[in-house]
């Protein structure tokens, strides 16, 4: 049965709609796009100067990749609502914004990505809470960098020219948490010991992609989240994270670490994936290795050159679920390595690409492929290199009982 009432206010909703669509459009300053009343786009649309018209109401106001030169004082005056501006890609270099020109109660987000910086710009707003910067010029970073922006807690700042950070660069910034300064030309002789101690509300620090052959000292003990991926790394020394107890996941992919000392972790309760995939780790895991980790969850260790495992090296990870052995050099592992009585979560393992002598001290490996409380993944690219009877030939193909001894 039709719902007359519903097919009568059909037409009525409709042409509401319509009508609200017109008038968003009507308010729309040209050349710009609008969505709603609420954000207005007018970024890559040949602009010299900030179209008038602006509807009060926006939040959204990207100008970006345009030919404006500068931000004159009181021209956006009236947008007591505008929480995000984009100026990224309009080839600044300075002192373009005038003084007072972003003051606005609401301006928190400012994106000033794929300028021609060589510092962070005056006359921002002070309320600022997020800043992209990424791919500017800069070189260095000191505190006048940010003494002007208290309220700042998130910052990229990746693909920059960075070098130097000078002491008390980020002294200001009291409510910071996440910090990305990555993919630039940083060394440990350009961060001076302690630069971050005062961000005691830092939550993520990114620092993938630089020059660091050691590890940061004086890091605040907030810290949850620290990438050093793609550094050229080479050690990591016992006790290295003794002043980090809330940090849960630590990445070093891609890196040039080649040892990892006993009791590096210690400490580290709270973690839980710890990422060296493609490292070049060529040093045994010990039982001490990876020791005082209770909540490690993912373990990656795929794409280095490990040698062996110790029986008891896993026995301190009781959460692990997922394991991560791939492309190293063992060639066998003893079953007490896998003792689910250690590690009862165990639910994924991989272990392709090594290779494997699948004589009888690696039958009891072949015997868990489908037989297992966990899973080994891949077994087609698992893959014998010796006995001279079954090598070359991947575990799938293979049954227990072909892994012999002589």
């Amino acid at each position: 049965m039709v719902d007359v009432r519903a097919s009568k206010a059909a037409p009525f909703y409709l042409i509401f709609i319509l009508q609200f669509v017109g008038i968003a459009t009507q308010n729309c300053p040209s050349p710009c796009f609008c969505k709603g009343h609420f954000e207005v786009y007018c970024n890559n649309t040949g602009i010299s100067e900030i179209p008038k018209g602006i509807p009060k109401e926006t939040t959204v106001l990207d100008l970006g990749g345009n030919k404006i030169k500068k931000i004159p004082y009181g021209i956006l005056n009236g947008l007591l609502n505008l929480t995000f501006i984009g100026l990224e890609q309009l080839g600044f270099t300075g002192n373009e914004i005038e003084a007072g020109a972003l003051n606005l109660p609401n301006l928190t987000e400012v994106d000033l990505s794929f300028n021609r910086y060589m510092m962070v710009p005056p006359n921002l707003p002070k309320a600022m809470s997020r800043m992209y910067f990424f791919y500017n010029p800069i070189e260095v970073l000191d505190a006048r960098s940010f003494n002007d922006y208290p309220s700042l807690e998130y910052f990229d700042m990746s693909n920059c020219h960075i070098t130097h950070i000078k002491p008390n660069t980020f002294d200001a910034l009291v409510n910071v948490n996440t910090m990305h300064i990555a993919f630039t030309k940083l060394t440990n002789a350009g961060v001076p010991d302690g630069v971050f101690a005062k961000n005691t509300k830092l939550d993520y620090l990114n620092l993938r992609f630089n020059h660091l052959n050691g590890l940061l000292k004086g890091l605040p003990s907030s810290l949850e989240n620290i990438d050093y991926v793609g550094n050229p790394i080479k050690e990591i020394p016992s006790n290295a994270f003794e002043d980090l107890p809330h940090l849960k996941t630590l990445g070093f992919w891609n890196s040039a670490l080649s040892k990892i000392d006993d009791n590096a972790f210690a400490g580290l309760v709270n973690l839980t994936i710890l990422d060296f995939m493609s490292a070049a780790i060529t040093s045994p895991v010990t039982n001490n290795t990876f020791s005082g980790l209770p909540s490690l969850q993912t373990l990656y260790l795929d794409d280095n050159h490990v040698p062996s495992i110790d029986i008891g090296a896993l026995r301190d990870l009781k959460s692990l679920t997922s394991l991560w052995l791939s492309g190293n050099n063992l060639s066998t592992l003893d079953e007490e390595v896998l003792d689910t009585k250690y590690i009862p979560n165990l639910n994924t393992l991989f272990i392709d690409f090594n290779p494997w002598y699948c004589d009888c001290d690696l039958r009891w490996l072949r015997e868990k492929v489908g037989n297992a409380s966990y899973v080994i993944q891949d077994p087609h690219l698992i893959v014998c290199h010796g006995p001279e009877k079954v090598a070359g030939k991947p575990w799938d193909e293979l049954k227990p009982e072909d892994f012999v001894c002589n």
